[in-house]
């Protein structure tokens, strides 16, 4: 699995958690044994690459627990406690350097840097990669133009958080900030995700469930290709993913997620519309089992 970050800041200020890091998703290649461990969860993911089209991966945000979200919160206030002396020297430097250029009848042009404070502390975490794209090179069945991934995860609850390009650095090159959707994936269960599919904004995509959000010119370049993308369940009676006959597959019950903030992507977009899941109205996302305008903060209501 590609680790993307180490820290983030997602839904109402989630980051990544402390603890050893492990990798929290991993792809079962073709020819390895499929074992179900209790403790993890399982996706069944198909990527729909259309001909012609760039290779993009999804990008999955585990929510972390309240648990983890308290270990977070002390580590980056003891890294604050050490951090808070020297920041403070550095403000009280920067601001004599200030008084002594206006004193003198010159310009100061460097920049005083703000008061020490634990919401404005810049603190990159080292805990647990709970952003996770699935490796376009590791599917359990490749195929065109669908390619089918079976990936062991932590379970919890994900968000559909964005689309990478599958070549480079790995990175959430962009974020469905405008728009998504999340699921819940439980201990010793199989979901099948149904199908994702991502093309470049730029160009009108032959992929029909993307046509209406595409071709939107060179002006979309975000300064890449802006990346559009979404997802479509398999419908009831679809084909059985490839594993054991013993192991029972359950379909995906996706749920909307609203706007959120994140200030790591190269571009921001939307999830394009998912019909019975995801809408839109004017610059509002709504939930259409309820109705209701989709949160962006957990838990999702």
């Amino acid at each position: 699995m590609l680790r993307l970050f180490t820290a983030i800041a997602l839904l109402s200020a989630t980051p990544a958690i402390a603890q050893a890091p492990v990798d929290e998703m991993v792809e079962i290649e073709a020819g390895a044994p499929i074992t179900i461990r209790p403790d993890r969860a399982y996706l069944v993911l198909r990527v729909h690459k259309p001909k012609g089209a760039p290779k993009f991966e999804p990008v999955f945000l585990r929510v972390p627990t309240a648990r983890e979200m308290d270990g977070y919160r002390a580590a980056r206030a003891e890294a604050f406690a050490k951090a808070e002396p020297g920041l403070a020297k550095d403000r009280e430097k920067a601001l004599a350097k200030k008084a002594a250029a206006e004193g003198a009848g010159q310009k100061f042009s460097g920049q005083i840097p703000p008061v020490p404070s634990l919401d404005a502390f810049n603190f990159s975490y080292g805990g647990i990669l709970n952003v996770n794209a699935v490796d376009n090179k590791r599917p359990l069945v490749r195929g065109d133009p669908d390619s089918l991934f079976l990936v062991e995860t932590v379970p919890g609850d994900f968000v559909l958080y964005g689309a990478s390009w599958a070549m480079g650095p790995a990175g959430l090159h962009i974020c469905f900030c405008l728009g998504t959707v999340g699921f819940t994936a439980r201990p010793g269960e199989v979901l099948d995700l149904g199908i994702f599919y991502a093309d470049r904004a730029k160009f009108k995509s032959e992929v029909p469930e993307l046509a209406a959000e595409t071709g939107f010119g060179p002006s979309s370049d975000t300064p890449g290709y802006l990346i559009a993308g979404t997802v479509r369940p398999v419908a009831p009676g679809g084909p059985v993913p490839p594993v054991p006959a013993n192991i029972s597959v359950k379909p995906v019950e996706y749920r909307a997620v609203g706007k959120f903030f994140n200030p790591n992507a190269s571009g921001i977009n939307r999830l394009v519309p998912v019909p019975g899941v995801l809408a839109y109205q004017g610059g509002k996302v709504i939930d259409v089992k309820t109705g209701r305008e989709a949160s962006g903060a957990y838990p999702f209501r």
